[in-house]
């Protein structure tokens, strides 16, 4: 190598520090030229050409739909897919039809579960009552104890993504997740009800949009991140009230209008609606919501349990005779919890909520430049669909089935727990995180550490905007470095007691003959195995030099001239070679785009 010796890079790697050392390499274009030379015929996996007027390194159409509806193919996945139907389009529509109708079985997840949710054990308590959460860990005296529902939370969310047949499912589980945001470990609620608050966003996932938004506003985790918990007349705290506005369902790109008169300043939408909402509907909504609470033992409660309480006594209608006005509703004094109801059915219901909520899941499903056509048309279903029990259901498949999202590739980035779950799926990473694991190194909590230095930890964004869903905020130097030594840990703890994944084992099943395991076709084979095609030709060069470098062989050479290609241990000089290689493969540019 020209600028950093074998072993070098080999130990660099292995402490999970080498992106200076990749980089020097895949960035050298004169090293890359020595090899364009190499043929096709010296492959076992030829190179596919690129279709006239598609983007470079765009993948096959199946691999684009997993990487985009979910967190990337399985083994199998692909295969699978193809033999739906005879054309892309038609198999596209029977894997929506299928993934928009998920069942409670998924045997990967259950199978890795059996067990785990006894008492004592790492996820025992994803199950508990909403009461038990409350009564035996929001209100334990033991902090450890308290924040046992926000680790297992935020390991089963790793799980799921990585093992769970209904990959649609867990992508738009974290969509709402970010959409209604919590900080998990903001306070001793968030941490302690989270499997509660989880089981609310995820239960109307698929149906009306109303039903989700009413449950997300009943829920103590909630309450007490955006303060409505202490939202008493006369004291009225506005927090609440401005996310739901805000946030929640008519969004302020369009429908926030500022500190001006509603009835003078704010025309009506094509729908003869409000167009949106200014200072004064948020101070209406806020007086609205006093007294919606948590039965949390203050104020003389009898009941401490968590469970939603509206405190009559403490609800504007009580100690005063003029109307609340949001907008277009006016509700007269006395109105008790039916005074919030109808201003969260009028919202969710709203043709600026429904142009807010397309334009968010077009940008998910699609990219960031999604066109406004489609966003109207999405809109158009979520408003034509309002009282409808499947709303949701038909929105994202109206989606999926559209031309924009058949056509449209790479204008997304990954997060850094999607790249690292694209590559736990990829490679085929046999792991359920728990925690406590046998080897005594809690490797899930290593991995969660790390995706906190990348700044996307699971459920863990401070401000109620959920972590952010542009291509370029996830594009800096230090979120691509810490999301590579995430997964460099993960693969450095392959064959573990823990982890059952042999990346020699893998590499030699995929080229058996040990004449045949040169850079060359070891690149090609782990290329089509982690990203679903081969990209470029100059990609698959700067790569296959990579690994002949630091394998002291030439690209089209044996790999048996300079080591055992079939030693197994962990810490055989092939495993460390294939370590470094498959690492700098998925990550990879093209690995990174949605």
């Amino acid at each position: 190598m020209d600028s950093l010796s074998r072993r070098e890079v080999l130990t660099s790697l292995g402490a999970g520090a080498g992106v200076a050392a990749i980089t020097s390499v895949i960035s050298n274009d004169t090293n890359a030229q020595q090899i364009i030379d190499s043929t096709d015929d010296n492959r076992l996996f030829p190179t596919t050409p690129i279709k006239a007027g598609a983007a470079v390194d765009e993948p096959p159409f199946a691999v684009r739909v997993f990487n985009k509806a979910g967190y990337g193919p399985a083994a199998g996945d692909i295969a699978a897919f193809n033999a739906l139907a005879g054309n892309d389009d038609a198999r596209l529509a029977a894997w929506a039809n299928q993934q928009l109708n998920p069942t409670t079985s998924d045997p990967a997840v259950s199978s890795r579960l059996s067990g785990l949710t006894l008492p004592g054990a790492s996820y025992d308590t994803i199950n508990k009552s909403d009461t038990a959460l409350w009564t035996q860990h929001v209100r334990a005296d033991d902090f450890n104890v308290r924040n046992r529902p926000r680790e297992q939370s935020q390991r089963l969310m790793m799980l799921r993504a990585a093992y769970s047949q209904w990959q649609l499912r867990e992508l738009l589980a974290d969509f709402w997740h970010n959409h209604f945001n919590i900080d998990i470990e903001l306070n001793n609620e968030t941490r302690g009800y989270f499997p509660a608050w989880d089981r609310d966003v995820r239960e109307h996932m698929f149906g009306n949009f109303l039903d989700m938004l009413r449950n997300t506003t009943r829920n103590a985790a909630m309450l007490y991140y955006l303060d409505n918990a202490f939202n008493t007349w006369p004291n009225p705290n506005e927090n609440y009230a401005r996310e739901v506005l805000e946030l929640h369902t008519l969004g302020a790109i369009e429908n926030f209008f500022g500190a001006v008169d509603p009835e003078t300043e704010v025309g009506n939408n094509i729908m003869g609606q409000r167009a949106g909402y200014t200072e004064i509907d948020v101070f209406q909504f806020a007086r609205a919501l006093t007294g919606w609470g948590v039965a949390d033992g203050r104020q003389g409660d009898m009941l401490d349990n968590g469970t939603f309480l509206f405190r009559a006594d403490r609800h504007y209608d009580e100690h005063a005779q003029e109307p609340i006005k949001v907008m277009d509703i006016t509700i007269n004094s006395n109105g008790g919890t039916n005074d919030v109801e109808q201003i969260l059915t009028y919202l969710a219901q709203h043709y600026g909520t429904a142009r807010f909520i397309a334009m968010k899941l077009c940008r998910r499903l699609v990219g960031d430049n999604v066109s406004e056509a489609l966003i109207g048309s999405t809109a158009d279903e979520f408003w034509n669909r309002r009282l409808d029990s499947n709303q949701l259901r038909e929105v994202y498949r109206h989606i999926l089935l559209s031309q924009e999202f058949k056509d449209t590739w790479g204008d997304k980035a990954r997060r850094p727990t999607e790249t690292l779950l694209r590559v736990w799926r990829a490679v085929g990473i046999d792991y359920t995180p728990k925690l406590s694991e046998d080897e005594g190194e809690n490797i899930s909590s290593s991995l969660l550490g790390r995706l906190e230095q990348a700044g996307h930890r699971p459920f863990e964004m401070d401000p109620p905007t959920g972590y952010p869903d542009f291509k370029a905020f996830w594009q800096g130097t230090g979120t691509l470095v810490f999301t590579w030594r995430a997964i460099t840990y993960l693969l450095t703890r392959n064959n573990t007691v823990d982890i059952g994944i042999n990346l020699v084992a893998q590499s030699n099943q995929l080229v058996p003959t040990v004449a045949q395991r040169t850079p060359t076709n070891v690149v090609s084979a782990w290329l089509q195995k982690t990203h679903g095609f081969l990209p470029e030709t100059q990609t698959i060069n700067r790569v296959t030099l990579f690994m002949a470098d630091i394998a002291d062989v030439g690209i089209n050479e044996q790999l048996e001239n300079s080591m055992n290609t079939s030693d197994t241990n962990n810490g055989s000089e092939y495993n460390r070679v294939l370590r470094a290689t498959v690492g700098l493969i998925v990550m990879l540019p093209v690995g990174q785009q949605r």
